[in-house]
Order: C-alpha cells, then structure tokens, then sequence
C-alpha cells in the first residue's frame, strides 16, 4: 500500500507477496537499489500486528499507523530485526489509525484515524515511547463528514493536514 525511504532501507506497508501471502510491513535493502534484498518482515517479530497502513520512519525508528490496531513505534536493530519500543492502542477518539509524522525534534507526533468520519486529529508527546502521550484533538469544524488523512508536519510549529471534503487545513501546533 506504502512506502517509506529512511537512509538505505525501503519500508513497505500493507504487502502482498507473489502467491497472495499479505504482509504487515517488509524492510528491504537499498544498498544497491538496482536490486533490493529483502531483509526482514515485521511478521517475523510481530505476527499480531496484521497490517501497516502507513509509516513514519527516522534513523530505524518506525511510527507504525496498524489501522484498527493502533499506532506502534519499532526500533529496527543492527540485525535486522525489529524491537516494539511503545504503543497507543487506547485513545479518545480512536478509529481506523491512517498516517502520521514527526517534528523535526522528534518530540511530537501528528497523526490522523481515516474512519468513521468526523475525528479529531491527535496530537501525542513521543518523546517517551514506552509511554506515548495524548496531548491534543483538533480538527475543522466545517464538515461533520470530514475525514483527516494526512499529516505533515514542517519544523516543530505547523501541522498541513489533508482532509476528505474538506481539503487542506495548516495548524500551528
């Protein structure tokens, strides 16, 4: 479904292999990226998270959106294996988590839940993993069917947040 390109390593989300076997997540090499080696799948260490929708990836810390499962920070070890650092499965106004992104600090995450329509986006303190921190909801209110589905986030200050009916709304966060 997605991709992410963190140094030389290609994080997919949300694959399916030849043969139909869906995966959570594959993280290939990029070392050559005429060829990429497949070198892990989040299957191996986590086979309960069923599907990855999207990631934020930083220096082999991966943001996990696992849809319905919540969101899941990994640290990818020098071996290639993944080790979960935290979650948030448990919030207000939980939903379907689609995507999220860092502040250039590392402090902070912006992140959107894709359905049912009309919910906040969060606004969580990451820079304790093992204990992820709800600090705010905000969303538009123009539209009860707005849907928020992206997030970027530029510096430490501002939030663009692409919204279904509603379009592109800029936050100062």
């Amino acid at each position: 479904h997605t991709c992410w390109v963190d140094n030389d390593k290609l994080y997919v989300g949300g694959a399916t292999l030849f043969g139909g076997t869906a995966r959570a997540m594959l993280l290939f090499s990029l070392a050559t990226p005429t060829a990429p080696v497949l070198l892990r799948s989040l299957h191996q260490d986590y086979p309960s998270i069923s599907y990855v929708h999207d990631m934020f990836v930083r220096n082999d810390t991966i943001y996990a959106s696992a849809g319905y499962q919540g969101l899941h920070v990994y640290r990818l070890t020098g071996s290639n294996t993944f080790t979960a650092l935290g979650s948030l499965t448990s919030y207000p106004e939980s939903g379907y988590n689609h995507s999220s992104y860092i502040t250039d600090n590392g402090k902070y995450l912006v992140f959107c839940d894709e359905v049912p329509a009309n919910l906040s986006i969060k606004l969580v303190d990451v820079t304790n993993k093992s204990n992820i921190t709800p600090l705010s909801l905000f969303r538009p209110n123009l539209n009860a069917m707005m849907v928020a589905h992206n997030p970027y986030v530029k510096g430490n200050k501002w939030a663009f947040v692409s919204c279904y009916q509603d379009g592109l709304y800029i936050y100062d966060i």
